[in-house]
């Protein structure tokens, strides 16, 4: 599989591009990321990451832009041991994915590897980074397939709902009412 695709932000101003290669060993996952935090604080965020070929999370590479230095987080899995900037961090074990705030591109993790039962909650616990400070946490989540290429997502901490729309690749199409597809081609 090796695919680009373009978001855009249905709320306040923002943009994604992301460049997806699959190979038998591994998945890259590299996007630029522009959007409005709020307030108009713009920031750009690139991340690299980096999974099995069962989309479990490896590594990511983060950099975040707001009109000064770059702010870096780099975040990395072994077995079930999660370490942040080289230090080891227990709070994160169990997790398997990493979500960051501001991509819907993270959703397809779990997406792709959950076995979903139609109509039954699937719970997970996730590395969550939060910007535009760049924070990590862990998170409780769940996913509920509603139909073909309907899902519903949780945020069993903040009582986030929505209903996501995937292609057969398990990569989100439409997540209101936050972000929609304006483009994907293979590359």
């Amino acid at each position: 599989m090796n695919r680009e695709i373009v978001w855009e932000r249905t709320g306040p101003m923002g943009l994604e591009h992301l460049v997806l290669s699959a190979g038998s060993d591994r998945v890259d996952a590299d996007g630029v990321v522009v959007i409005d935090t709020g307030g108009g604080d713009v920031v750009r965020l690139r991340y690299a990451i980096r999974l099995g070929p069962d989309w479990r999370t490896r590594s990511a590479e983060l950099a975040l832009d707001r009109g000064g230095p770059a702010r870096t987080l780099s975040i990395a899995r072994t077995g079930e041991r999660w370490s942040v900037d080289g230090v080891a961090r227990s709070d994160l074990d169990g997790a398997f994915d990493i979500d960051i705030a501001g991509t819907p591109f993270t959703n397809a993790m779990p997406l792709r590897r959950l076995a979903l039962v139609p109509g039954v909650p699937a719970p997970i616990r996730v590395v969550y980074v939060g910007l535009p400070a760049l924070n990590v946490a862990p998170a409780e989540q769940d996913y509920t397939r509603l139909g073909e290429g309907r899902f519903r997502y949780r945020g069993l901490g903040t009582g986030f709902e929505a209903v996501i729309t995937a292609d057969a690749d398990g990569i989100v199409v439409d997540y209101p009412p936050i972000w929609r597809r304006r483009a994907g081609r293979p590359s």
